[in-house]
């Protein structure tokens, strides 16, 4: 009887450890779960034969559009325009900045979101313009 005793404590001692290492393994994922950029137009590392007139940026998950910081830097690192993004009406995790007309040269998104979670990424890419041939 004693014996059984040591066997059943023993089994509710092991699958107590296993249930407190799932409960572990799936709160650290949702815990990890913010907004990250899935695309965005133009493409990281882009060369395009024509400037594009806006930055479209794609996220995986809803953000804070009212906080969402997109500046297009030139190749001396001066903004290109003062405009703030726009929130897609129709997508609540993609938000868009109007460019002006630019030139020929190499250019960086710098952006900088928050989302809806509360977590707060920010990131860059480049992109260049080339001369039409």
């Amino acid at each position: 009887m004693i014996q059984f005793k040591k066997t059943i404590m023993r089994y509710l001692l092991s699958t107590s450890k296993l249930l407190t290492i799932l409960v572990l393994i799936f709160q650290t994922n949702s815990v990890m779960a913010h907004a990250s950029l899935v695309k965005s137009d133009p493409p990281r590392r882009a060369s395009l034969s024509v400037p594009p007139k806006q930055i479209q940026l794609w996220f995986n998950e809803k953000i804070e559009a009212s906080y969402a910081s997109v500046t297009v830097l030139d190749a001396k690192k001066n903004p290109i325009t003062d405009k703030n993004p726009e929130v897609v009406a129709d997508d609540p995790k993609s938000v868009v900045l109007s460019l002006p007309q630019i030139e020929t040269g190499s250019y960086t998104v710098k952006y900088r979101v928050m989302s809806v979670d509360g977590h707060v990424i920010e990131s860059s890419f480049d992109f260049n313009v080339k001369n039409k041939m």
